[in-house]
């Protein structure tokens, strides 16, 4: 089987290493990024530099783009996925995708939307490198179950939510928790540190109790060691915002932690920038209580 992978970022870099690993699996790498396919190349990874390229290589093209503006991108046009997708060339779209950019892609699609598989992901690059991703699949289930080794490769918790555009929606609403868990984490922190207790040890009290959890375990360390995690930009995760904000005002929601949530991210992006660590956020937290985690003995 050949596959066009596009999106050779943080995410995509090892998922296609992974299914470069298969036998079964012919695979071709693409993206604007010439480091991205340098980087991939030196790893034994086929390369082009030509989407149409990829496009008419593929018996199936998958991508996994920062969002809605590079789907658009690389599907819209001639030449572009949505002119040559059908019964033999599937695309699976693993991006974090807005609801009204899926509502305009459906439109563009009409009758090949059967062909179309909404698959995001989450777990973070240290997953995507062990293939233990959770991804979140709507579509045709008589896709589902041709493209299920794939997802196989990729990750270890497959969801199939049915109707298109559902993955989309379970990444959006999952990955929202995770901004509320770090200024959770980091508040919980503020208060054992500011009573005395050193940062590590507080974090420690805090990962072997009934509130600890996977965030206190993979980024609880990133907020007392200072380098607030590089595996993730403080832009996408306003990104990630801003496409739960949507479903909140499309569902007329009155979320007020996510509202507030929001409010600590625009304010930490316009003050950090949007490449900055994407837990640089937490700085907020620090500066306004003159206090620094990894200065707080470890």
């Amino acid at each position: 089987m050949k596959i066009g992978f596009i999106g050779l970022g943080n995410m995509g870099m090892p998922m296609a290493l992974n299914l470069n690993k298969s036998k079964k699996i012919q695979l071709l790498g693409y993206d604007v990024n010439k480091n991205s396919l340098k980087r991939f190349k030196s790893l034994k990874g086929k390369v082009s530099t030509s989407l149409e390229e990829i496009i008419n290589f593929s018996d199936i093209i998958i991508s996994c783009v920062p969002g809605p503006k590079q789907i658009k991108s690389i599907s819209i046009g001639k030449d572009k996925i949505i002119e040559t997708i059908n019964n033999k060339k599937i695309w699976i779209d693993c991006s974090t995708n807005s609801l009204s950019c899926f509502n305009f892609l459906k439109s563009k699609l009409g009758k090949k939307l059967q062909y179309f598989v909404d698959a995001p992901i989450s777990g973070g690059n240290v997953k995507a490198k062990s293939g233990d991703l959770s991804i979140f699949v709507g579509g045709s289930k008589k896709i589902y179950k041709k493209i299920r080794f794939i997802l196989n490769i990729l990750g270890k918790n497959i969801y199939y939510l049915s109707k298109p555009g559902a993955g989309y929606a379970a990444k959006i609403s999952q990955v929202s928790l995770c901004y509320l868990n770090y200024l959770s984490l980091s508040e919980s922190l503020m208060l054992g540190v500011k009573s005395g207790i050193k940062a590590k040890t507080m974090l420690e009290i805090i990962d072997k109790s009934a509130s600890g959890g996977y965030t206190s375990t993979r980024y609880g360390p990133n907020m007392v060691n200072g380098d607030y995690d590089p595996s993730f930009f403080l832009g996408l995760s306003m990104k990630d915002l801003n496409l739960a904000n949507e479903i909140i005002k499309l569902e007329k929601l009155n979320l007020p932690i996510m509202n507030l949530t929001s409010k600590i991210y625009k304010n930490a992006l316009k003050k950090f920038g949007p490449n900055s660590n994407h837990l640089k956020v937490i700085k907020i937290l620090e500066q306004n209580n003159k206090l620094t985690f990894s200065k707080e003995g470890r």
